[in-house]
């Protein structure tokens, strides 16, 4: 059966903005201004940047040819955040209904949750290059192996947060969506059924996991490694508290949409693609 690695972007869904709100709440909120707040724009931007990169990377490996500027294109408009930003905000905004938004809100117009989004925001465009990439993610590995307080600081954000699982199921449905997508525009030359995929995708949980919890050490820790110490305790603690884990459930319910809905609009082009080849 062909198996499929893990697609790197779908694994790649991180809440913004994990800090405390210490303020009384204010008198009104507002779930778009608290996605303007948390630079959806620019982080959507970036994703799409990983789409393309992820993309060309998948149509060698499965077609064995290099990508030529139409797939590229096509990979574009997939991720084109146009599209799949709006379907993002709507579930954010849903998601959001009955949290503390204006507690929320009012960390995020401090000076240092500004300060926290800016270094999620920047080590996440850093990561772009792979080479960016490969390094944060052995700083963070060289760290956790010399019991660095830092690493220790970062590993208590991501546990209070609770960002594996999320991300590892979120992973696991994509790549789902991905290989129906496939299956349905013909794209293998023999038989794969609903078992079939939802066996392969099971065989990938532990492979997922793994890349998941490198990769969000590595970046976390590139996020977040500069800052002192009482400001990662504060991400802890709200990344653990209610309005925390509101902000943290709306995010991820947008993310798997968009994930979900991405992944099998790629999967659909390159079935057509391979098809069109064999032809």
């Amino acid at each position: 059966m062909l198996r499929f690695s893990s697609p790197a972007a779908p694994l790649r869904r991180l809440a913004l903005g994990l800090a405390l709100a210490l303020a009384a709440p204010g008198a009104h909120a507002d779930p778009a201004r608290i996605s303007h707040l948390l630079h959806t724009d620019a982080l959507f931007t970036i994703l799409q940047k990983e789409g393309v990169a992820y993309g060309r990377d998948l149509a060698e490996e499965m077609t064995g040819e290099p990508s030529d500027p139409g797939w590229v294109a096509e990979v574009e408009a997939i991720h084109a955040p146009a599209r799949l930003q709006p379907a993002y905000q709507d579930t954010f905004a849903a998601a959001l209904k009955g949290a503390d938004q204006a507690a929320i809100e009012h960390w995020l117009t401090s000076d240092t949750g500004k300060r926290v989004v800016e270094h999620e925001i920047s080590a996440r465009e850093a990561l772009l290059d792979p080479d960016a990439e490969d390094a944060a993610i052995a700083a963070a590995e060289t760290a956790q192996a010399q019991g660095d307080h830092r690493f220790a600081a970062v590993e208590r954000i991501i546990e209070a947060a609770g960002l594996i699982e999320p991300n590892v199921v979120g992973g696991m449905n994509a790549n789902l969506a991905f290989y129906r997508a496939m299956a349905e525009g013909g794209a293998f030359p023999y038989e794969v059924t609903e078992s079939d995929m939802l066996a392969d995708v099971a065989a990938q949980e532990e492979e997922i996991r793994a890349d998941v919890t490198s990769w969000i050490q590595g970046y976390l820790f590139l996020a977040y490694g500069s800052l002192p110490a009482d400001d990662l305790d504060r991400i802890a603690r709200f990344s653990a508290s209610a309005p925390g884990q509101a902000l943290l459930r709306a995010q991820f319910e947008g993310f798997d949409l968009v994930y979900e809905e991405s992944s099998a609009a790629l999967g659909a082009a390159l079935a057509r693609r391979m098809t069109a080849a064999e032809l």
